[in-house]
């Protein structure tokens, strides 16, 4: 049987691994799949990122994260000139932002020349807050001429105050299970992984037939675009929040340097501190709003699952 083979192109950024596994079981119908020549780029960051953080080190990324500011990174290993007839982007949310590296990436040269024109898929591998970060992400892709096909989210199940627990655990402890021997396991679920090729059909299926419209939409019928009200609230007050605190660092000096550390720190106390205070408080109003906005809660949801940019 004659067939064309089909050229997808995987960028993407870990630490941990935990979005390789998302990517690997999102693909599985392609990989090994004679039809399909699957590339996996990992964008490497000339200046090796740490693993576990430091706690200084962890909050020092926040303010050129929010910024968008670039660093450098090492050469892709694929050939730049590939026609591929897909794109897929896996990143994790920095501080309600694009993680550095892949941010990095989309504001570089070799991204116009393989994003023009493509469509793009993203895979997002996350604690649970990611509408900001995927904003900024449909900013990029229409600047490069790409267009957004389709998102999928792996968030960690727990609630917003278990997964602050044991996301930090993960980051600065590099503990990703039984945390002190109470919490559960961070990141992305068993259940999610076991589902994801399900999404990795639908994909081929839209691949196959040279038509992405409807993919988005069944995407969320498998529930794999989550969006819950009270983190849609709390995330707001962030994104309005944030860059005032990243100029509010920044001001004092570069990343690493002495002379912006107190305020570093500082904010490494004022943010857990105010998840801890706001999120019992944002997931009351949160269950009051429907029935005082439900019009309005709605169309954000929806808003939100769709890769339109406002």
């Amino acid at each position: 049987m004659c067939f064309t083979l089909k050229k997808i192109l995987v960028i993407y950024y870990t630490q941990t691994g935990q979005a390789r596994l998302a990517l690997d079981a999102v693909l599985k119908p392609f990989l090994g799949n004679p039809e399909y020549k699957v590339d996996f780029e990992l964008i490497r960051p000339k200046k090796q990122l740490p693993y576990p953080w430091k706690y200084s080190e962890f909050f020092d990324v926040f303010p050129e994260n929010v910024h968008g500011i670039p660093f450098d990174f090492e050469p892709l290993t694929i050939d730049i000139n590939t026609d591929y007839d897909l794109v897929i982007i896996g990143y994790q949310p920095w501080f309600l932002s694009i993680c550095r590296p892949v941010n990095s990436f989309l504001l570089s040269d070799v991204a116009k020349k393989l994003l023009n024109g493509k469509p793009v898929i993203t895979i997002i591998n996350c604690r649970n807050m990611w509408l900001g970060a995927q904003e900024k992400m449909k900013r990029c892709l229409l600047d490069l001429n790409s267009k957004l096909v389709g998102n999928i989210v792996f968030a960690d199940r727990s609630s917003n105050l278990t997964s602050l627990v044991t996301v930090l655990a993960f980051e600065l402890k590099g503990v990703k299970q039984n945390f002190m021997g109470m919490f559960p396991r961070y990141g992305v679920s068993d259940k999610d992984l076991e589902a994801a090729p399900q999404i990795g059909k639908l994909i081929e299926t839209a691949l196959k037939q040279n038509n992405f419209d409807k993919l988005q939409d069944l995407i969320v019928a498998k529930d794999f675009v989550t969006v819950k009200p009270n983190l849609l609230l709390m995330e707001g007050r962030g994104r309005a929040l944030f860059p005032l605190y990243a100029n509010y660092v920044s001001k004092k000096g570069t990343a690493g340097s002495e002379e912006r550390k107190g305020r570093v720190r500082t904010f490494g106390i004022v943010l857990p501190t105010a998840i801890l205070i706001l999120s019992p408080i944002i997931t009351i109003v949160s269950r009051l709003a429907p029935l005082i906005a439900y019009a309005k809660i709605k169309r954000q949801v929806h808003y939100y699952q769709q890769n339109s940019l406002k």
